[in-house]
């Protein structure tokens, strides 16, 4: 048998750690010397340390890894749970995406204004992405939201279990109608899939945008006036022109239910003014 410190270091386990799984009854030493305190460790039990170790970096808890430990799963069980832990960390990868975007979009202000607002108002260009959409023409903002459960459904079946990036809705009339909204709701994609054969949805590209002028809306879109008086003072102070579609980049996934919590970058392209 070994000493906690020679297994330490078979095991690339450090000592410490082997006192901690063994203080809260994940994994004991093989035997611990009654008068003196040593702990011995037998070789067969490299195995279920090993299996621990594989277990905690997939990111299961402490407490999962006991109960598999405890009655091990069978194949079809394990690539359920691990199903279910490559979604969960597909979901944190896209939280701090959106986070990394939000902080990128911060710096850019700092740089360029030497201030950080929500209510300020940044350019940036924007890249072409794959985009999977519906698109259209509603009586009212409720409906327009109504839209958005209605492509997760048609994006689920579509990507075959693929998982979409951001939702973008693009305002396409020209001028504001309350009463009539033509909406285009949509997933940005990582990459485009080669076909996409669903009625109603339409794989295409978002455009590329040069110059777009952002600024940070939190709460409904019935309230996104607050936000887009800030951009038209922008756009007098700077000598810019609006130049296309305005987009809503929402930074959280939207939840209908919840949209008073909403964060999301309004984003309108614009050009330099002709003289």
């Amino acid at each position: 048998m070994f000493r906690i410190g020679d297994f330490s270091r078979i095991a690339r386990v450090s000592a410490r750690l082997l006192r901690f799984y063994e203080e809260i009854g994940l994994f004991a030493p093989a035997h611990a010397d009654p008068q003196t305190g040593y702990r011995f460790y037998k070789a067969s039990q490299l195995a279920e340390l090993s299996r621990i170790v594989v277990l905690k970096d997939l990111g299961f808890s402490l407490e999962q890894i006991r109960g598999m430990l405890r009655a091990p799963p069978g194949a079809p069980e394990l690539r359920s749970l691990l199903l279910a832990r490559r979604n969960e960390v597909v979901q944190t990868l896209e939280a701090e995406q959106q986070r990394l975007r939000h902080i990128e979009t911060r710096i850019a202000q700092i740089e360029s204004q030497g201030a950080l607002s929500a209510e300020d108002v940044v350019v940036r260009a924007e890249p072409a992405r794959p985009y999977l959409s519906l698109r259209r023409t509603v009586g009212s903002f409720a409906a327009a939201r109504g839209l958005i459960a209605e492509l997760k459904q048609h994006a689920r079946e579509a990507l075959r279990g693929e998982r979409p990036g951001a939702l973008v809705a693009i305002a396409h009339s020209p001028q504001f109608e309350a009463e009539e909204i033509d909406v285009e709701f949509g997933f940005v994609l990582e990459r485009a899939p080669r076909r996409v054969e669903h009625p109603g949805l339409r794989l295409r590209e978002l455009e590329a945008v040069e110059r777009m002028a952002i600024c940070v809306r939190v709460g409904l879109p019935e309230d996104a006036h607050l936000v887009t008086a800030k951009i038209g003072q922008f756009l007098e102070g700077s000598g810019d022109a609006l130049a296309g579609p305005s987009r809503e980049f929402f930074l959280q996934p939207p939840d209908p239910q919840r949209m008073h919590e909403s964060i999301v970058e309004m984003q309108f392209p614009v050009r330099l003014a002709a003289p």
